[in-house]
């Protein structure tokens, strides 16, 4: 299981607590220090489970996406375009992504679902 966010992030912290306080192993890909490529943004767009849309992938209450500009804004609006725009963003992915064998399988963090969803 791989976690993406970002270190400082209030709800990714959370979510770490949370896999920390019930013993589950994941590995932290930190969004700030490593690069996504196109090849995982495709397998995540096209792979999501039935509760979410490939949109739901853009975080568009943070920092990164009120600093766009209205014409990078425009480019989250089709989904090969989004992938370029989050490439040369990454911050722009809802945080925390946790990805088991590369698919998507939550985004934020509910303490609800993550019992539903990692609870042994």
């Amino acid at each position: 299981m791989m976690v993406y966010g970002i270190k400082n992030c209030s709800t990714v912290k959370k979510a770490l607590t949370w896999f920390d306080s019930h013993k589950i192993k994941y590995d932290f890909y930190d969004l700030k220090k490593n690069a996504l490529d196109a090849a995982t943004l495709n397998v995540w767009f096209k792979k999501l489970p039935d509760h979410l849309t490939w949109d739901m992938l853009i975080n568009k209450s943070g920092m990164t996406w009120r600093n766009l500009t209205d014409r990078e804004k425009k480019l989250a609006d089709k989904q090969e375009s989004a992938i370029q725009l989050i490439i040369e963003k990454p911050t722009l992915i809802k945080r925390p992504l946790v990805a088991i064998d590369r698919k998507v399988a939550s985004l934020g963090f509910d303490e609800a679902t993550f019992k539903q969803l990692f609870k042994k």
